[in-house]
């Protein structure tokens, strides 16, 4: 994580916006696991730049209840749609624009995945709001995948891949960024 940030801050002095893909902090998410991995390597770059987080399975792992889990504690995300889009109501899947670009992050770790649940109506109703040129949408596993991970075989994968993926197609997605699969 060190080469990559001095990697990264030899290359860039200004970040727009910063997209934190899930597994943020190895093993289990613990609130000293972010500390050490996240704050402690990134604190110069977080003073100066807004992240915008979505939840992996080592983020949700010391927790087996979604209401505890450190990340939720850590990060103040839009759930209201302070920072454009429509308000979800939960910081797990929230959305906001910057500039001509509307952002989604959705939940792939620990929110219901089944079509007309509460996330994937949600998602469909702010992709019909938004006005922005594009659409860019981030969650943590991936819906095509064949590295350490198998998406023809994993729950959360293939249920991202038959009911997230066409929603987006269907409203004009532009870029979809995902994690797990290192």
């Amino acid at each position: 994580a060190v080469a990559v940030r001095d990697s990264y801050g030899f290359v860039s002095e200004w970040t727009d916006v910063w997209l934190m893909l899930g597994d943020n902090a190895y093993d289990s998410g613990t609130d000293d696991e972010y500390q050490r991995a996240v704050f402690n390597i990134h604190g110069s770059m977080l003073r100066q730049h807004v992240a915008w987080p979505t939840l992996g399975n080592h983020d949700a792992g010391s927790k087996g209840v979604k209401e505890a889990f450190p990340y939720l504690e850590i990060f103040t995300l839009p759930k209201n749609g302070e920072a454009g889009g429509l308000a979800s109501g939960t910081e797990l899947y929230y959305s906001f624009d910057y500039a001509n670009v509307h952002f989604i992050c959705l939940d792939s770790m620990s929110s219901d995945r089944s079509p007309g649940s509460p996330m994937l109506t949600w998602l469909e109703n702010d992709l019909i709001a938004t006005t922005r040129d594009w659409v860019v949408a981030y969650w943590h596993h991936p819906p095509y995948t064949f590295g350490t991970h198998d998406s023809d075989t994993e729950v959360e994968l293939i249920e991202m891949r038959r009911n997230v993926a066409p929603i987006l197609e269907r409203y004009g997605a532009d870029l979809v960024l995902c994690g797990h699969s290192h």
